[in-house]
């Protein structure tokens, strides 16, 4: 055992004098020269023409819709539509009990008659000065308050007649005849399916760049088609929770085959910019404060904070941090670091444009 302590001890004193090996040393001297350089990918980037497109989700939304419901109380006596059904305005669709009302109606008339005949023989008498101006203003004041009690009565009535205030499409029944109804009661709601509207919300900083008559074009689940639309109104205000702005649009809706309430999801073109630059969505490295790229410069890597603009489904416009004619890395982001050497080499349509 003293042997042993005393060639451990010896050989701790021996490293001590001369030195632990260098292990990247090593490794430097067992490697090739070209080892040290990483090689990795990238593009340089070029001005060109780029159609600035930002997307968004909505909802899809009736051009006019409305829940029907009674103005009075009342029991139903008659409905006169059929479920998921078209109806037009003006079309009757639910009548409630209005018999007491229009008996009142047909008593006014029976003196509105009367008063009539005697407005005309006080007309007659005063055209022959038989009677004062006061006399027949008595009966010409009876007669229009009787026409008078006779409008409201037919107001009543009115009111018990539920009828399409547009052209639309009629949904379910929530009522049957005989159900006594109040107006928060809801009978049915009333759909105008053509044209429909898409309402969605953008980012406050694209408001300069939208406008009245703009294109969009949207796309519901259940159908891999892209419909086509058009901005009308920009809501003048920007949501204080989001910070973003509301849109709404119209589109046709052929066939009815789009229904309001639907999930859309929606594209929206900005503006044409006739020098963007893009870049690879791979290439950009996120920060707290936004993005970052790592560019070649003398052979070595850069890093550029870069303000980013429109991203599609592989590009993403670069607003500020690059010009043209610089060499972004596209590859071996977690390797590289600033400073460090490496072998840039450029991708197909790069190395083809050079």
């Amino acid at each position: 055992m003293t042997l042993i302590v005393l060639a451990a001890f010896s050989t701790l004193v021996w490293f001590r004098l001369n030195g632990l090996p260098d292990h990247d040393n090593i490794a430097a001297a067992g490697a090739g020269p070209q080892s040290s350089v990483l090689e990795v990918q990238g593009m340089v980037v070029r001005p060109e023409l780029f159609r600035e497109t930002i997307q968004s989700t909505g909802n899809v939304m009736a051009d006019m819709e409305i829940y029907v419901q009674p103005e009075a109380s009342g029991r139903i006596t008659g409905i006169y539509f059929t479920e998921d059904s078209e109806v037009r305005e003006g079309d009757l669709l639910v009548r409630l009990n209005d018999a007491e009302l229009r008996q009142e109606k047909r008593r006014i008339s029976y003196q509105i008659n009367l008063a009539r005949i005697r407005e005309q023989r006080q007309k007659e008498l005063l055209s022959r000065n038989a009677i004062a101006q006061d006399d027949y203003d008595v009966a010409l004041n009876e007669l229009r308050t009787l026409e008078a009690q006779q409008d409201r009565v037919q107001a009543q009535i009115d009111k018990m007649e539920i009828r399409a205030p547009f052209d639309g499409w009629i949904g379910l029944r929530e009522v049957h005849p005989g159900s006594y109804v109040s107006p928060q009661t809801v009978v049915s709601s009333l759909q105008k399916l053509e044209p429909l509207k898409i309402e969605f919300s953008i980012p406050e900083r694209y408001r300069p760049s939208v406008r009245q008559g703009q294109n969009i074009r949207f796309q519901v689940e259940g159908s891999d088609a892209w419909r086509n639309g058009t901005v009308y109104a920009v809501q003048p205000r920007v949501d204080r929770q989001t910070r973003t702005i509301r849109i709404r649009a119209r589109a046709s809706n052929p066939g009815y085959l789009v229904f309001p309430g639907s999930f859309a999801r929606v594209e929206l073109d900005l503006r044409d910019v006739p020098d963007a630059l893009l870049v690879p969505s791979e290439a950009l490295v996120p920060e707290i404060s936004g993005y970052k790229v790592f560019v070649l410069s003398e052979g070595r890597v850069e890093e550029r904070v870069v303000g980013t603009g429109t991203r599609t489904d592989r590009h993403v416009m670069i607003r500020e941090g690059l010009v043209p004619g610089d060499t972004v890395i596209t590859s071996g982001l977690l390797q590289i670091r600033p400073g460090m050497p490496v072998n840039v080499r450029l991708t197909q349509r790069e190395a083809a444009s050079q």
